[in-house]
């Protein structure tokens, strides 16, 4: 069966310090829309996010979904930016169109709860799609003697020494507090890459009752399966945002 056609969307470019730039596109509507953080190794265009573009438009919002610095027609190579930049990068785009109901997938979920906790006058809500928490602290342990980390489905790639630093510094505990919008955590019991354990401890600890927390069973770490059912369920969490 052919996937229904996505609706029409302008493509925009962010140009950074350094000669850098940032690649996304935009589906206009109202605001606060929806803004999309693909996974490490993904690109903006996927199942998930085409998923959330139908839903957006179908609901009369805005979408938002770019490259993330190292994937796609992003610049910068993967392994040698950092944390810090990505985070930097979703906030101007947030800035640019305005306050977005921010969609993490799996690394995208890590910075989604950054830049929440970064601007959370921009962010009125968030949704946490199998977050890689617990990753980064333990990052150096992952790579092998060359310094390559490598995906289970045998990608690998160099990771700077600067990236291996700050994700030793990286410090998880503290964030939660600092959640202070609506959460929405979704974890597949059979995600072979961060288990939904993380998700469970997260969602204990965020201090106040406008969460919500799927489990899916049998579940796996993409979730695409899923999707058509994660933005009602999300929308109905964020209902008077």
């Amino acid at each position: 069966m052919t996937a229904p056609a996505l609706p029409p969307t302008q493509r925009f470019v962010l140009e950074l310090a350094g000669g850098h730039r940032v690649v996304g596109d935009h589906l206009a509507g109202d605001v606060p829309g929806y803004l999309f953080l693909h996974g490490l190794g993904s690109l903006r265009a996927g199942e998930k996010s085409a998923s959330l573009l139908r839903h957006a438009a179908a609901q009369g919002r805005s979408c938002t979904r770019f490259d993330f610095r190292g994937h796609g027609e992003s610049s910068g190579m993967v392994g040698q930016v950092l944390i810090g930049e990505l985070v930097a990068d979703t906030c101007l785009v947030l800035e640019r169109f305005g306050p977005a109901h921010v969609i993490g997938s799996s690394l995208g979920g890590i910075i989604g709860v950054m830049a929440a906790a970064t601007v959370p006058a921009l962010v009125p809500s968030l949704a946490l799609l199998a977050p890689a928490l617990g990753f980064l602290p333990h990052l150096g342990r992952l790579v092998d003697a060359n310094g390559w980390l490598w995906t289970r489905e045998g990608r690998g790639f160099p990771l700077a020494r600067q990236v291996l630093d700050e994700a030793a510094a990286f410090d998880e505990d503290a964030l939660p507090d600092r959640l202070t919008m609506p959460v929405l955590l979704v974890h597949g019991t059979a995600d072979d890459v961060v288990s939904h354990r993380q998700s469970e401890q997260l969602h204990a600890r965020i201090p106040h009752a406008r969460k919500d927390l799927w489990i899916v069973p049998d579940g796996d770490h993409r979730l695409a399966a899923q999707a058509d059912a994660i933005w009602p369920r999300f929308d109905r969490l964020i209902a008077d945002r």
